[in-house]
């Protein structure tokens, strides 16, 4: 079976234009992955900076491949290399592509995707169809097809990165099945779309680096590349080369994996490979080389590579050589294997394999590379000749193996280019596009003068049509001289015409050089031969020839056929078949023999005849001779005897007569200057009347010659007969009539010339080029007239060869070869490649996709759209830090970023590298975050403004303009930078840490989290500091926002609404980052606020305007404002402080009595104590709404008590038994800082971090819901509380606020039995709320029960009613209605100290109100070691090692710290060594005393002073002034407490929010005179002003109005009228507070009420004047008579400002909202006519004002109106006119104004 073999190759590389490029590249080991921005900019969207790529991809030969201009633009690079590599690997099999077509060749192409053809269909506008047909992928296949004009399949095929490999395996197996004879196999990939690999980066496949680190160590992944090849698949048997030959070829596919389908499978590829080595029985060790796939990823080499190893080396051999060509050139993924293929088969031509790079140590997971078994090729190892193997798979799973045999060297020698010269000169032949194209081919010639296969191989593929190829050229190798020509030809197809010359031709020596060539020789030999029987050797006439030989006329005419006849076998045998003959005289015979009517023997011998015919008849002595008149004028003049006899030329005639009659004839003509020369004819006249005598003999001999007669065919032009009778039965054949009528006849060579076409290609078939003048003169210039021998020439066989090649370069294919011996093809491995000599037109470029045409889709009005994922695993995670105000805020930095970014992926180039500059930014609106989700941020860029937009749901959110920072600007930005760096003052001053700065920035309300938490420090002035730099340039850039509001005054939340310019060059910013502690890294930041700028690294902002922005009250906590005040631990009077209390027991005590009066009338004697002298008040009316005692005994009061009384009043109690419960009197103590006081000592008390209360009674109680807010306030305390109740179900109501409160809930009855122990015991602390009624059992039971529940050492909380008191013994009464004896149910005060004595509990604390009730805190009694007594007062501090001595000691025993020094910190020390190791020992005593004359008790363990102190075991015992207690926070009241005071003012609590308006005490009633010229005034009436709604509505920010911040806290207020200190009546103007009782003013701009002025007028002029009088005159400079345009008349300032005006007999316009503001104003100034009114509603003023100026406008214009009614009324203003500006809306949105 014919083998199937690779028969030529082309490519192009990375940096490698061709195949011999690629070579070099290889075995230098040089590295042809490269960073340079031929595709985008590297690094551009993060992406490995280094990758491969071709040179060139955007010229394409288009004409020569038909391919229309509009085609070729939209044509996909990757088709455009296919085509132009498939012609060269045509070519480089030495095949001339125009002998394939038609044939049944297939194409298959391996390709993953067209980029290109995406970049080219963006647009629809744009779309011709031209895209479709360019870039389809079926395309790369079928335009080959089309184009070549092949027959066979025509596939595209795409496996990912096996693609191409199993393209050859699909073209392998269709051969060998028949469905094709040849195949022309491709693979391309081009990296034209970052987006691709921005996904192979996603997904973890590249290299960070950029390099394929094959079988290393450390490989991490492969590089992209590009690469295009295509080889030539065909049978060996008809193959010119055989670079290899293909054995077998197979492919599977992974199928499912667990890893997921990118992970390889190193099972399946084992597989494939083992099977198909069986198959075609190859043994492992046969194989000696493996181009393994080897795209140095992690997971992808050791299961490629232990695969190998598991078929390869299982037996004992030679280590196996593997390489892979990817760590050289990088992955070109799709074309990978045909690249792969390209460097196996130049290694195989070279003889030695090119080795790898990146190989430095092996990878640990291939065991092979380090025991030995393989060795990877990473240095030049020289081929062996062993079988290949190539691998290639697809990272979807498609592996392929292709099984390749070397081509035999068949021990041929390579060619030595110093071997002998060579004997005969070579015509080489080419043809290219270009000039420069034929001169490499010609040069390459040249210099591998030696290599015949070569040169043959050139030759072959020389002879594409002129149409397309239109330079040719030729060369004659081993020439002495250096021929070389190149030249243009015709398209259109040339005929060939032969022109057989005649007598005169001939010359000793003629033929001799030729006799070298073998084909000239043997038909030299061959006229021999025919010439036997005369005993004539034309051979050795012609190589013996003297001067003498050819006048003998037999000699000259076989002489000269003999040569013409080997002239026309040569080109016979070159494949040349003229298109037209012609002959002059005997050259006929010639003719004959080229049209193929006569045989070689036929021609030969009827030139001897004719010779010997006319030497036999010894003809009178005749001449000829060349005239210079016309055939008419010869014929005219000629004399009697000479006739014209070849008629040559139109006025060159040949004559023939008699020798002296033509001798005479040619001096007469020389004489008249007419050109005569006589002709060599050997003294015959031939064609002259003198031939009719031969013709007889001639006719007879040529009889016998020629038998039988063949006929002439129409490429013969005769000459011997004329045109009008080529019908005649003589001009039919080539007979003997004919060739003697040629003899007899004239020569009508003229009239045959005629019929040369004007293109035609006319070679002189003769010894010797005679006609070489008279063709030129009679053919058209178009026509190419070449010799092929000359009289005389040093070299004939170079004159003649020379002319072969210009026969070739005119246009006329022949074969070259044929002239010399054969070449045995396929030719010899190691014969240099023709691939890499093609070279194209490429004069012209043609469109390549860049980075642009990919991003987002056409045109500037779409958005780039960026989804903001706020999700914990999503890159924008971090934006959550951006907490303003309690929300998360969009940073404004962040849409400058996302601006910068779409600027970047417009222009394609990298953001770490692109310095840009914002202009003229504005922030619309905030984009609040949501909790999950995203937000979407569209980004429009306005390439020609440099404008951008960033909007949120079609909402503007940021505008500014965005472009590069270039040229001047840059150089002007860097020199600003470094002068910033250097200017750095050393002024020291205070630094800040970034805890100062956030916990500052934190009271304004910006509550960042750590992501923005960027200034690590900064000095006190806020102007210069250190800012972090994480590579996120959002935070950056806002932490560079922070610094410069943290350095302004006020505490404000202000939010950047605008910056000026914003510089970034983000190179230049890293050279200044440098390192700070704890690893991170930090830029030095710098404020100038005099120029209002801020410069940190390579940033610079100017002009950041910030705007002050209303806070969210609701949201913060308020601040948890305490003092921290001296509490004794026994307090008796307490809560009567409170008049709301006081008042409450007055109602009661009011009702009680009467209930007493309204029951004794119903016999029941209800004794309470307290009632003495209280008056019977009258009923609160209505009853009190929420429960209360109040309630409870109004109801009571108001009961018709008229059945059982005792079920009456029970009932009643039952049912409002929630007054009980919730009344404001019995809960007093608890809503006090009391309980606080007692929770806080047993905190103190128990172990520090936890605390464990346990609550009974719950259900009645309720505890919890305050207990555990008060716990809550200290921070990381972790609170376990238990509410317990006699049943479960009657916690159930509280259920929802139990469970709020993470209160667990349990039942337990203290009336009855002990704490279970478990979960009910062990508490620190043990809480009883029974104020709701008296004790149902004994309290000495209860208390017990209750101290069951604590631990040792806990405490008990009760909180109680005494008896005795009014309170206590109502409640008593109330609830004992049903109860019998209940006596039992209250106790004093004394009792209940015996009660726990009894239990022994000591009482630590008491809290008694005014009213009866009280709050016990006791102590369960632990055993108590022995104290030991420290004093530690002494300044000397020798106490302390004492300290640490002790504390050193393992004991139980309390070390009490004593001190009496009011100021000596003990109380912060103890607090400290609390939380030390054995800090629970320590307590402490302290004499704290206030009052000098109090006493001081003794603090000595055994005095009796420090006894109750002992017992009670606190840690802190404080004495002062008569009372131990203790220091404790207590929370000041934040309800705004409501006082009387004289001196207030007016404001809004919360900007914007109208309702919030309040009447805030005033600071004024500590007013002290210090300025001479501020007094304090009495304010009768203040006006409010527009600007006081503004501001209260928040329509105004208060940063509008100038001056100072201090004040921005009120701002409401600007004028008022009233008395001043001595009670003159005055208004004045203030900066605000106005709104005032009484207010501070400054004496200058107080004024006089005149007495015709009431206080309330008098309140509204200040302002309005002022404004107005300032703004027209002092501003203004209004002068009488001019001309003014005040807006908003009607108002304050426009009637301040008509009245000035008018007293300044001004002309005034003035704009109204209304007609009746118009009519008003009439009224008020009767000086006012129509003419003077225009609408302040709309701009229609304009008109109004220029139609009554006549077009001047006004000299001055009062303006108070905002947006376009302000650009409006500029437009009314005259030539030097002034403008006043009232307003601040615009001001403050700092609108533009049109210069």
């Amino acid at each position: 079976m014919d083998e199937i073999v690779i028969a030529g190759i082309s490519g192009r590389l990375p940096e490698s234009n061709n195949l011999d490029e690629f070579w070099e590249n290889l075995i230098n080991g040089v590295d042809m992955v490269m960073e340079d921005d031929r595709r985008w900019k590297p690094g551009l969207y993060g992406l490995p900076k280094r990758n491969g790529k071709l040179k060139d991809i955007s010229h394409f030969d288009a004409a020569f491949f038909g391919v229309h201009p509009k085609q070729a633009n939209t044509m996909d690079p990757q088709l455009r290399l296919m085509l132009e590599i498939a012609y060269e690997a045509i070519l480089d099999g030495g095949l001339n592509p125009a002998t394939l077509r038609g044939s049944k060749t297939g194409v298959f192409i391996g390709v993953s995707g067209s980029e290109a053809g995406e970049a080219f269909s963006r647009d629809p506008e744009e779309l011709l169809g031209y895209s479709m047909t360019g870039c389809q992928r079926a395309m790369l296949a079928n335009r080959l097809s089309y184009f070549f004009d092949f027959n066979g399949p025509s596939t595209a095929i795409d496996t990912a990165c096996s693609s191409s490999l199993l393209a050859l395996e699909n073209a392998f197996h269709a051969i060998r099945q028949g469905h094709c004879d040849a195949a022309l196999v491709g693979g391309v990939n081009l990296l034209l779309k970052p987006n691709t690999s921005v996904q192979f980066m996603k997904l973890g496949m590249l290299s960070p680096e950029g390099t394929c680190k094959s079988f290393d160590s450390s490989g991490n992944g492969y590089c992209r590349s590009e690469a295009a090849v295509a080889v030539l698949l065909m049978k060996r048997s008809v193959a010119k080369r055989v670079y290899a030959t293909v054995l077998n070829a197979g492919n599977n596919t992974d199928g499912y994996k667990e890893q997921g389908v990118t992970f390889p499978s190193g099972e399946m590829q084992q597989r494939l490979v083992h099977s198909l080595y069986q198959e075609v029985n190859i043994t492992p060790e046969q194989v000696e080389y493996v181009e393994a796939h080897g795209t140095g990823t992690k997971v992808g080499d050791p299961q490629e590579v232990n695969g190998i190893v598991g078929v390869f080396c299982q037996a004992k051999r030679e280590p196996l050589l593997i390489g892979s060509t990817k760590s050289n050139m990088g992955h070109p993924e799709p074309a990978s294997g045909l690249a792969a293929v390209a460097k196996v088969l130049l290694s195989l031509e070279r003889g030695v394999w090119a080795p790898n790079l990146h190989f430095n140590s092996p990878n640990p997971d291939i065991p092979a590379l380090t025991d030995g078994r393989v060795q990877v090729v990473d240095r030049p190892i020289p081929v062996r000749g062993g079988i290949i193997g190539i691998n290639s798979f697809g990272f979807g799973g498609s592996n392929v193996h292709v099984i390749l045999r070397p081509a035999e060297r068949n021990g041929q020698k390579p060619i030595d280019m110093t071997a002998m010269p060579r004997v005969l000169p070579r015509v080489l032949q080419a043809c290219g596009r270009t000039e420069a194209a034929v001169n490499t081919m010609l040069q390459k010639g040249m210099e591998l003068s030696a290599d015949d296969n070569f040169l043959s191989l050139l030759n072959e593929v020389s002879g594409s049509p002129t149409a397309s190829m239109p330079y040719r050229g030729y060369t004659l190798i081993g020439s002495q001289s250096d021929i070389m020509e190149v030249q243009q030809v015709q398209a259109t197809r040339r005929p060939l015409w032969y022109i057989c010359s005649g007598m005169g031709t001939q010359w000793a020596g003629m033929g001799r050089s030729l006799m070298q060539l073998p084909e000239f020789r043997e038909s030299i030999l061959r006229s021999d031969t025919a010439l036997m029987d005369t005993g004539l050797v034309v051979s050795h006439l012609l190589m013996e020839a003297d001067d003498a030989t050819f006048e003998d006329t037999v000699h000259a005419f076989v002489g000269l056929a003999a040569i013409q006849i080997a002239q026309i076998d040569l080109f016979t045998k070159m494949g040349l078949q003229p298109d037209g003959i012609v002959g002059h005289s005997v050259g006929e015979l010639a003719c004959g023999y080229a049209d193929g009517s006569l045989s070689h023997s036929e021609a030969i011998l009827a030139a001897y005849w004719r010779g010997r015919c006319i030497k036999e008849a010894n003809l009178p002595l005749g001449g000829m001779a060349a005239v210079g008149l016309t055939w008419k004028e010869c014929m005219a003049q000629c004399p009697q005897g000479v006739v014209p006899a070849c008629h040559n030329a139109e006025d060159t005639v040949t004559i023939s007569g008699p020798q002296e009659a033509i001798s005479k004839f040619v001096t007469e003509l020389k004489e008249q200057g007419v050109f005569a020369k006589e002709v060599r004819s050997a003294g015959v006249a031939f064609h002259s009347y003198y031939m009719a005598s031969i013709a007889p003999t001639l006719l007879a001999a040529l009889k016998k010659v020629i038998k039988e007669p063949r006929q002439r065919s129409s490429r013969w032009v005769s000459t011997s007969i004329p045109q009008s009778e080529w019908d005649s039965p003589l001009a039919l054949y080539s007979s003997a009539d004919y060739h003697v009528n040629n003899l007899v006849s004239p020569v009508l060579f003229q009239e045959a010339l005629s019929q040369v076409p004007d293109n035609a290609v006319v070679v002189e078939i003769a010894p010797h080029a005679l006609l070489q003048a008279i063709l030129k003169r009679s053919l058209k210039q178009t026509c190419s007239i070449l010799p092929l021998m000359k009289r005389g020439h040093t070299n004939n066989l170079e004159f003649f060869l020379s002319n072969i090649g210009k026969i070739y370069m005119n246009g006329i294919n022949l074969d070259g070869n044929s002239l010399y011996s054969v070449v045995k093809f396929p030719v010899p491995v190691g014969t240099p490649l023709i691939s890499p000599l093609v070279q194209w037109d490429h004069a012209q470029t043609w469109d390549v996709p860049k980075v642009e045409d990919f991003s987002g889709s056409v045109g500037s009005n779409s958005a780039t759209i960026y989804n903001i994922d706020i999700n914990p695993e999503s890159t924008d995670y971090y934006l959550i830090g951006h907490c303003i105000d309690g929300r998360v805020l969009y940073p404004a930095t962040g849409y400058l970023v996302l601006a910068w970014r779409t600027l970047v992926r417009s222009l394609g180039v990298v953001m770490e590298t692109t310095p840009v500059t914002f202009e003229d930014v504005t922030i619309h609106r905030a984009t609040i975050l949501p909790k999950t989700g995203s937000v979407q941020l569209g980004v429009h860029l306005m390439p020609a403004t440099n404008k951008f937009e960033v909007s949120e749901n079609g909402n503007l959110a940021v505008s500014g303009k965005i472009s590069l920072l270039e040229d001047a600007a840059l150089d002007s930005f860097h020199g600003q930078i470094r002068q910033q760096a250097a200017n750095n003052d050393g002024e020291p001053k205070m630094k800040l840490t970034a805890h100062d700065v956030y916990k500052e920035l934190r009271l304004r309300g910006y509550d960042y989290g750590k992501t923005f938490q960027g200034i690590l420090e900064s000095n006190n002035e806020g102007d210069s500091g250190k800012l972090q730099w994480t590579g996120n340039w959002v935070t950056f850039l806002d932490t560079m926002l922070q610094m410069i509001v943290v350095g302004l005054s006020g505490r404000s939340l202000r939010l950047p609404t605008r910056i000026r310019s914003l510089c970034v060059d983000p190179a230049v910013h890293m050279e200044m980052v440098c390192q700070y502690t704890d690893g991170k890294q930090a830029v030095d930041v710098h404020v100038n606020r005099c120029l209002d700028k801020i410069a940190a690294g390579g940033v610079q902002i100017c002009g950041l305007h910030a705007t002050v922005a209303p806070r969210r009250q609701q949201q913060h906590s308020p601040p948890t404002l305490e003092e921290f005040v001296f509490v004794p631990y026994l307090e008796t009077e307490c809560l009567n402080a409170s008049g709301k209390l006081a008042e409450q027991l007055r109602l009661c005590k009011g009702l009680i009595h009467r209930l007493q009066r309204k029951l004794s009338l119903h016999g029941v004697q209800l004794s309470i104590p307290g009632l003495q002298g209280v008056p019977d008040g009258p009923l609160p009316s209505p009853e009190p709404s929420e429960p209360s005692l109040v309630r409870l005994l109004a109801l009571l009061c108001g009961l018709e008590l008229n059945g059982n009384l005792c079920s009456e009043l029970e009932q009643t109690v039952e049912k409002e038994r929630v007054c009980l419960l919730q009344d404001s009197l019995l809960q007093g103590l608890l809503d006090d800082a009391a309980l606080r006081h007692c929770l806080d000592t047993a905190m103190e008390n128990s172990m520090p971090g936890k605390i464990k209360v346990l609550e009974a009674l719950s259900n009645d109680g309720q505890l919890f819901s305050r207990v555990v807010k008060l716990l809550n306030i200290q921070p990381m305390l972790r609170v376990d509380y238990i509410a317990t109740a006699t049943s479960l179900d009657s916690l159930t109501p509280h259920q929802a606020s139990l469970e709020e409160l993470a209160v667990t809930s349990a039942q337990w009855d203290p009336l009855m039995g002990p704490a279970s122990g478990g979960m009910i015991g062990g508490a620190d602390l043990v809480l009883c709320n029974h104020t709701w009624g008296p004790l149902r059992t004994d309290a000495g039971v209860l208390v017990a029960n209750l101290a069951s529940g604590a631990r040792q050492g806990g405490f008990i909380l009760l909180h109680t009613l005494l008896k005795g008191e009014t309170l206590g013994e109502t409640i008593a009464f109330l609830s004992s209605t049903s109860q019998s004896s209940s006596k039992r149910g209250l106790l004093t005060q004394a009792e209940w100290e015996k009660v726990f004595s009894d239990a022994s509990l000591s009482l630590v604390a008491i809290r008694k109100s005014f009213y009866g009730s009280a709050l016990f805190l006791c102590r369960c009694q632990s055993r108590v070691q022995q104290p030991i007594f420290l004093p530690v007062d002494s300044t000397d501090y020798k106490w302390v090692e004492t300290l640490k001595a002790m504390l050193a000691e393992s004991s139980d025993c309390p070390v009490w710290l004593t001190a009496s020094q009011a100021n000596c910190g003990i109380v912060g020390m103890v607090n400290c060594l609390r939380q030390e190791p054995g800090g629970n020992r320590i307590r402490c005593a302290f004499v704290s005393n206030l009052n000098e004359s109090s006493a001081s008790p003794s603090l000595l363990p055994d005095h009796k002073s420090m006894k109750s102190v002992l017992e009670g075991d606190l840690v802190m015992n404080v004495f002062r002034d008569g009372h131990w207690g203790i220091f404790r926070h207590q929370l000041i009241t934040l309800d705004l407490n409501e006082e009387l005071t004289e001196q207030a003012y007016v404001n809004v609590l919360t900007r914007g929010d109208l309702s919030s308006l309040r009447w805030i005490a005033s600071p004024l009633r500590h007013f002290v005179a210090s300025n001479p010229n501020v007094q304090l005034c009495r304010v009768y009436y203040s006006s409010l002003n527009f600007r006081d709604i503004m501001l209260a509505t928040g329509k105004l920010p208060p940063d509008a109005i100038p001056g100072d911040l201090a004040l921005q806290q009120c701002m409401l207020g600007m004028e008022f009228s009233g008395r001043d200190p001595v009670g003159r009546r005055v208004m004045g103007l203030l900066p605000a507070k106005g709104l005032a009782t009484c207010v501070d003013a400054d004496k200058r701009f107080l004024w006089d009420v005149p007495s015709s002025w009431t206080l309330e007028q008098a309140a509204s002029v200040p302002v309005v004047y002022a404004t107005a009088y300032y703004s027209l005159v002092v501003r203004g400079r209004l002068r009488c008579g001019e001309s003014i345009l005040i807006h908003s008349g009607s108002g304050g300032v426009g009637q301040a400002a008509i009245a000035i005006a008018l007293s300044k007999k001004c002309k005034v316009f003035t704009t109204v909202g209304s007609a009746e503001k118009r009519t008003y104003l009439q009224e008020r100034f009767p000086q006012l006519s129509v003419e003077s009114f225009a609408n302040s509603r709309d701009t229609s003023f304009e008109q109004h004002i220029l139609h009554h100026t006549k077009g001047k406008g006004v000299d001055v214009v009062l303006n108070s109106l905002a947006e376009e009614k302000l650009q409006a009324s500029i437009r009314c203003l005259a030539r030097h006119g002034r403008f006043l500006e009232i307003g601040k809306y615009d001001l403050s949105n700092n609108s533009p104004l049109g210069q």
